[in-house]
């Protein structure tokens, strides 16, 4: 059990880390090029240089993600290369699609940055259409993975081989809900963070044409969060609902402790903790974001007190992202598939084969010797400090230069 420990700290770890900058680069994908584009339609030089700013900042943080994304991949093959081995396969068409949006986003953003003031208008929106499309489409490839270990619709065995039929793994009743729940989510997120960080920043910035942008952007941010946070109620309804449904499995392990329950209630793995905290992290956001919107709705703008709230709140929003992506992943532990039902219709032996990939418990245990964790904990400290010593000195320069 020791290694099944370690592997799930690794992998909880830095996808945690990952799956923060990722949900606040699906947030700056869709508006940056809103931003730029309202600049250039209104000729308002501040929200320009608001635009300008935030594309810098996400063209110099989009590795950050990418690095975590590495390393996530690598601990998934070096603890459960079987599984790995048997999803890959499996869900190759729902994975091209993430990858190939993953291609479309890089050289969207290359492009996009580069070409500014570069580039003719129409070819530089273009580039922006993409990165915003292409910020939709990764989650949508991914979800559609996760929603298919939520309930393997879609899965046959023919011609001595597994495939999945894509269309009904694209029709899966679990991935609407956790699709429009995560991308609710990223704005929300995305919204909360920016904001509450220029709404702090505000108050440094002398230039007042710029003020005034950051001032819009901030009224604009909070009343966006709001939306997303009474939104995100409604489609984590939703989400739990399907999960009732089709992963009673997954769904009691977070819920039946809390009183609500799918058929017998049967708690395998209890996460419904990490529910209840994640619940106060929300409650927390609602009550900061609310408040602020009647500040701002009441006198026009945020006080420095409220200002410093809203950032919390933010960096709640952030944290909130992590615990959720936790809550849905190891609320089917220790199975990779949370509903094991629609494998029965396999050939017993094809199960029989697959059933060792399909757990966290049968982890390779050569990724666990004492002189590989030794190196492994080793290099991601460095890794882990690179990355904030990376973001404090992003963020350092940023804010001494943009006053």
């Amino acid at each position: 059990m020791a290694g099944v420990g370690i592997a799930v700290f690794w992998l909880a770890y830095v996808f945690s880390l990952h799956i923060i900058m990722v949900n606040l680069g699906i947030y700056l994908g869709l508006i940056v090029p809103y931003l730029k584009y309202r600049a250039k339609k209104m000729n308002d030089p501040g929200i320009m240089r608001l635009a300008r700013n935030l594309m810098k900042f996400y063209a110099a943080t989009y590795g950050v993600a990418g690095v975590f994304a590495t390393a996530f991949t690598v601990f998934l093959l070096s603890f459960y290369p079987n599984f790995l081995g048997v999803a890959g396969n499996i869900a190759l068409a729902p994975f091209a699609i993430a990858i190939l949006m993953i291609v479309v986003h890089f050289l969207s953003i290359a492009a996009y940055y580069y070409g500014w003031d570069r580039l003719s208008e129409p070819i530089h929106n273009t580039f922006g259409f993409l990165l915003a499309l292409s910020s939709l489409l990764i989650p949508l490839g991914f979800r559609s993975v996760f929603a298919f270990l939520n309930y393997p619709k879609g899965l046959y065995f023919s011609g001595g081989a597994l495939h999945l039929d894509v269309t009904q793994a694209l029709a899966n009743a679990t991935l609407p809900p956790l699709y429009l729940k995560s991308i609710t989510a990223a704005i929300t997120a995305g919204a909360l963070a920016t904001g509450g960080f220029y709404a702090v920043h505000t108050y440094r910035v002398r230039d007042e044409a710029y003020k005034k942008a950051l001032g819009v952007y901030v009224e604009k941010t909070v009343k966006i969060a709001l939306i997303g946070l009474v939104l995100m109620f409604f489609f984590g309804l939703w989400y739990s609902l399907a999960l009732e449904k089709y992963a009673p499995y997954k769904f009691n392990n977070i819920f039946a402790s809390l009183g609500w329950k799918a058929g017998d209630g049967t708690v395998a793995f209890n996460v419904s903790w990490l529910f209840v905290l994640k619940m106060i992290l929300y409650v927390a956001q609602l009550y900061i974001v609310y408040k602020a919107y009647k500040i701002i709705k009441k006198s026009g703008g945020l006080d420095r007190a409220s200002a410093t709230q809203l950032l919390y709140a933010g960096l709640l929003a952030l944290l909130t992202i992590a615990l959720g992506e936790l809550l849905n992943a190891f609320s089917q532990f220790p199975r990779f598939i949370a509903n094991l039902e629609p494998l029965k219709t396999l050939p017993p032996e094809v199960v029989q084969q697959a059933a060792p990939a399909l757990s966290l418990l049968n982890v390779n245990q050569l990724a666990t010797i004492g002189s590989v964790q030794a190196l492994t904990v080793g290099f991601m400290i460095f890794l882990s400090l690179s990355a904030l010593w990376f973001l404090y000195e992003l963020l350092k320069d940023f804010i001494e230069n943009d006053v």
